[in-house]
């Protein structure tokens, strides 16, 4: 994948360019070690810092494997089990629907039972049987896979059919040249782009505001607070621990003089026995704030007990990865992206005859690009590196109007990037999990690459002399799909873009403008659900203000719990640019782990990832 070996260099040859195993095997080599030395800077971003958020499904399907198989006796007895029980389902489904095709979309079961479900059918959904979609969408978590069906739906069930009826596109959901799969790409594209700027721009604002509101709290506590009779503040002094989360904040009062009981601080108030409507004036706010301290602590301690053995594990392993002397320094990454983008502008200005101005440019568009494709890597498991390659040929219809070769092989180098850094990501994630050094992740992945290299290019070259490319044997949809897509592009002369339908530019900024919309919108209600909106458990009604207050901030609480469920913009783009079927086989998985998960937490939490990687295994 990372040398085009399934894209742009056939698109090469049917085009009449064949190039020898060298020349493809060094052009291989300098694109795979670009997207290695990409990952790395983007691990501590990625895989630590979004821990939580970004779950790279394969990569922690292959550490809950890995793990279960060294896990205590009965536990991994258990787990063994779901593991062997998953793989072998997962096995019997894939080879009966190999050896009986018409089961792997068995709709036909379905058509006198629903009510229009013809007519999904023929936009593209349906029943789909297989257990890696189904696997893949229980490890994306309920809010991941259904909005990649909400994507799907969107483009497929509502856009599509009006482009249809207008004429813009055939009725063939599938076709790559005029059907509605050729048109969503673009803006599924168009939102994943979108999307992964808006992350990091939201990160750093989120960011911004928390160390704001720290400030504050600072100022606060370092202020004097005079009490009642005329104590001084160095007399009586409110302090606050602060602990990782702002749920948990427990107000302590210290005192270095004696006075009167209704004057105690909180560490004594509230243990007095007072019930709360017979106390008033500094007695009351005592006692308040007595049960704010409690309410703290007692949610700090379900929150630690509730961390199950699992997360703990976790946890212990991600510091053990994180370990200062494991860290990958800074010097080699750098050093090798200098290294790997000298050979690969080398390679394509040679033999590939492009102008060294072309890869010089294809090389940070594709630094950037990658960081979208790892992110969608992470977020759903699948990294679209064909569409972002799309991107790039985008760009080079524009600013390298009429030139194919360089269409082709400037989305290459996007292509090559992109997957093999999402790759590498999957394995970082996993190997955190499990407590590995990254540092000698890296070093396992650039003696890999020549390995590989050595099997993928001869076997191609191979192929490619018994059969030509694009006929029967070897039809090659995906170079097919990229030698249209750069002819469409590099056709229209000097503007370049004027190979892109008018329907698909339209799209494509509808796309970002929804997304912007909806990240705005999801972090405005993060920041208020962290900020004004947060929760003070303890205090009475008429500490928080007056009737009509309280029910306005209940308003404004819903709305922005209601703006955490907004659809994913990245994901959504994903179920844009993937056939319909496949999007309702992951959002089937996802809602069935969803179920499992409100059903029985503690099952879930030991069992699901190991069946969905029992899912994937098997069917692999």
């Amino acid at each position: 994948m990372a040398t085009g070996l399934i894209g742009p260099i056939p698109a090469l040859q049917m085009l009449g360019i064949k190039h020898s195993v060298w020349v493809m095997a060094l052009w291989g080599l300098a694109v795979a070690y670009l997207g290695v030395f990409f990952a790395v800077p983007m691990r501590a971003h990625f895989v630590v810092d979004n821990a939580a958020t970004l779950r790279f499904p394969s990569g922690t399907a292959t550490a809950e494997t890995i793990k279960s198989m060294f896990a205590d006796a009965g536990k991994a007895r258990a787990q063994v089990l779901t593991l062997r029980n998953a793989a072998l389902f997962a096995s019997v489904i894939t080879v009966v629907t190999w050896a009986v095709p018409p089961l792997l979309k068995p709709n036909f079961l379905f058509l006198g039972l629903l009510p229009g479900f013809g007519r999904l059918v023929r936009l593209g959904f349906g029943v789909r049987c297989d257990p890696i979609l189904f696997g893949a969408g229980a490890l994306m978590g309920t809010k991941t896979g259904v909005s990649v069906l909400v994507g799907s739906a969107v483009a497929y069930g509502f856009v599509a059919p009006v482009l249809t009826g207008k004429g813009f596109i055939n009725d063939d959901p599938l076709d790559m040249k005029r059907g509605a799969r050729g048109v969503m790409l673009w803006p599924g594209v168009a939102a994943m782009a979108v999307d992964a700027v808006a992350q990091l721009v939201a990160s750093g604002v989120e960011a911004g505001v928390a160390m704001r509101r720290a400030k504050r709290m600072e100022l606060c506590e370092t202020d004097g607070v005079v009490w009642g009779g005329g104590e001084s503040a160095e007399s009586s002094s409110f302090k606050r621990t602060r602990h990782s989360d702002a749920r948990y904040e427990l107000p302590v009062l210290t005192s270095k003089s004696r006075g009167r009981l209704d004057m105690a601080p909180v560490s004594l108030a509230g243990v007095v026995g007072f019930e709360a409507p017979s106390l008033t004036g500094i007695k009351r706010i005592d006692f308040q704030r007595a049960a704010a301290a409690r309410e703290a602590l007692a949610l700090k301690e379900a929150a630690l007990s509730s961390m199950d053995e699992r997360e703990l594990e976790n946890e212990v392993s991600a510091k053990q990865s994180d370990d200062l002397t494991q860290k990958i320094p800074g010097r080699w990454w750098f050093f090798g992206i200098l290294a790997a983008s000298t050979l690969c502008v080398c390679t394509l200005s040679g033999p590939f005859g492009m102008k060294v101005w072309q890869p010089a440019l294809a090389i940070p568009v594709a630094a950037l690009l990658s960081y979208v494709a790892v992110r969608c890597a992470g977020e759903t498991d699948i990294n679209p590196v064909g569409p972002m390659g799309k991107i790039v040929q985008l760009v080079f219809a524009v600013v390298a109007p009429g030139e194919t070769v360089a269409n082709l092989m400037a989305a290459a180098v996007s292509c090559g990037a992109a997957g093999q850094a999402g790759d590498l990501m999957q394995d970082f994630k996993a190997g955190r999990l499990m407590g590995l050094s990254p540092r000698k992740q890296l070093l396992a992945q650039m003696a890999g690459i020549p390995a590989g290299l050595l099997g993928a290019v001869p076997t191609y070259a191979l192929l490619r002399d018994a059969h030509p490319l694009g006929g029967d044997v070897f039809p090659a949809p995906a170079a097919v799909a990229w030698m249209a897509v750069a002819q469409a592009l590099t056709g229209g002369g000097v503007g370049g873009a004027e190979g892109l339908p008018v329907e698909a530019q339209v799209l494509m900024v509808c796309a970002a403008v929804a997304t912007l919309l909806f990240r705005t919108a999801e972090v405005l209600g993060r920041v208020y659900l962290q900020g004004p909106g947060r929760l003070q458990p303890g205090l009475s009604s008429q500490s928080q203000g007056s009737v009509r207050g309280a029910k306005r901030r209940k308003i404004a609480r819903a709305l922005a719990n209601a703006t955490q469920w907004l659809p994913s913009p990245t994901s959504c783009g994903i179920g844009c640019i993937i056939p319909p079927e496949f999007s309702v086989a992951i959002a089937a998985g996802a809602a069935a782990s969803g179920w499992w998960q409100r059903r029985d937490p503690n099952s879930h939490e030991q069992h699901a990832y190991i069946a969905a990687s029992g899912l994937l295994a098997g069917a692999g």
